[in-house]
């Protein structure tokens, strides 16, 4: 197999997410470039240059139509599909789009074997910040014990002491179990309905940083991405702004890093 350069992962992800797109237009699901994604599609009109993933988030509404959708035999492209987000099989509490031509390894965490997009499903939220927050708390003590099922490494790091402190924690998470977790976060994250809340957010995975009014994500413009369009949220300056302040001041040289441990291949 042959490893892929950076640039050759971006180029990997864009078919990925080009295919979620088509399937959305098709089928008349609502989405927005999430996050980096979005940052990079209005500052570089394409990706980060030193980023290596791709997010998009759906109203939740959209997101379990969208995972009906691709249950169906032949509404994917060959070589995608889609990973599982609850049951036996759960990997995380959102889906991720696959392509199966790009085996990936990871030398610290457990992680589905193919390169990927994540796709995360936008929840509601209770209207005041105080009862926002204690939600938010509560689910990012569940998405901790999620990730310590995946993320605990034999490097010493953090230093012997909290290694081993790491160590029991990790053995009483794989002792709950991965999928109880993701059954947790996904209950959660389903208690207010999309359709009677003012106030909506990423609950599955505990991203307060991008809790907006719903009226925000039910605007959609196209936005360029590499040479194509691809779908945001029509209002991505407050969204961005809230979440990055400046954003479209360059970070400093020694912050430009891949976020994911990754290495991708080509079959």
């Amino acid at each position: 197999m042959k490893k892929l350069t950076l640039k050759e992962t971006q180029i990997a992800l864009k078919d990925i997410l080009f295919e979620f797109d088509r399937i959305c237009r098709k089928h008349g699901l609502r989405y927005s470039l999430y996050a980096g994604t979005l940052l990079g599609a209005v500052r570089h009109k394409g990706f980060i240059p030193w980023d290596d993933d791709v997010d998009v988030c759906m109203p939740r509404p959209d997101y379990e139509k969208l995972i009906e959708i691709l249950s169906r035999e032949g509404e994917l492209g060959e070589h995608y599909l889609l990973s599982y987000d609850r049951g036996k099989k759960g990997v995380y509490p959102f889906v991720k789009l696959m392509d199966d031509r790009y085996p990936v390894k990871c030398s610290n965490h457990i992680e589905v074997p193919y390169l990927y997009i994540d796709i995360f499903p936008l929840d509601g939220l209770p209207d005041g910040k105080e009862e926002i927050e204690k939600e938010y708390r509560k689910d990012l003590r569940t998405a901790f014990f999620l990730l310590l099922c995946k993320w605990y490494t034999v490097d010493r790091k953090w230093g012997f002491l909290l290694w081993i402190v790491g160590f029991w924690l990790y053995l009483f998470a794989l002792c709950t179990g991965q999928s109880r977790y993701i059954r947790r976060l996904n209950r959660r994250a389903e208690q207010y309905p999309w359709e009677n809340s003012k106030i909506v957010g990423v609950r599955s995975w505990g991203k307060a940083r991008y809790v907006m009014p719903r009226s925000v994500y039910e605007n959609y413009v196209e936005i360029e991405f590499e040479g194509g369009n691809l779908m945001a949220i029509a209002d991505w300056d407050k969204n961005l702004s809230l979440t990055y302040g400046n954003y479209m001041r360059l970070p400093p040289e020694n912050k430009r890093k891949t976020q994911h441990c990754m290495k991708v291949y080509r079959k």
